[in-house]
């Protein structure tokens, strides 16, 4: 067993170690945005976080900027999900993790939930997506709860809200 701080050992060069290891196990990532990656052969097999499974957890794997990180060798993905070598997968979660950044800025507690500011009338033009992800606003609902239940790729899914925390429409309440 591996384990390690995200914090001083980012992600990406701990995949990169993994995948060009060829070895199969489990990395679990102990974080409020973590979850579960499933390698074997230099290859990424599966991803979990949360209910998410397969590109859209590897989606919001790839926005972890800290944590903590276990590796176990030789434990078996329950399912596969994914099928990304290793330079697929590295250059797939760089384009995700920079896009991930200026989110997270805005988004950076995903345990408690978002509520609507007194700058916010029922006149703000929404979209569709909009709306769909507004109406599951809810006091028991933390941010990263409603970006699962948006059924929207996650990132999508924070792009939506960011922008709504940042112009002073929503806010982050009390977890």
């Amino acid at each position: 067993m591996m384990s390690g701080d995200l914090s001083v050992f980012p992600l990406l060069p701990v995949l990169q170690m993994l995948l060009a290891s060829g070895k199969g196990g489990q990395l679990t990532v102990d974080h409020p945005r973590g979850g579960e990656l499933w390698f074997g052969h230099g290859e990424l097999l599966h991803a979990r976080s949360g209910v998410l499974s397969g590109e859209a957890a590897l989606q919001l794997l790839a926005s972890l900027d800290g944590g903590t990180f276990t590796f176990e060798p030789g434990l078996s993905p329950p399912e596969r999900t994914l099928g990304l070598r290793q330079d697929a997968a590295l250059h797939w979660l760089i384009g995700e993790a920079d896009a991930w950044a200026p989110l997270i800025r805005t988004l950076p507690d995903w345990t408690r939930p978002l509520r609507f500011t007194a700058r916010w009338t029922d006149q703000h033009p929404v979209n569709r997506h909009q709306y769909r992800a507004l109406r599951l606003i809810s006091p028991d609902r933390s941010l990263r709860m409603l970006v699962e239940q948006t059924g929207l790729p996650p990132r999508t899914a924070a792009e939506l809200y960011a922008p709504l925390v940042g112009n002073g429409l929503l806010e982050f309440g009390e977890a």
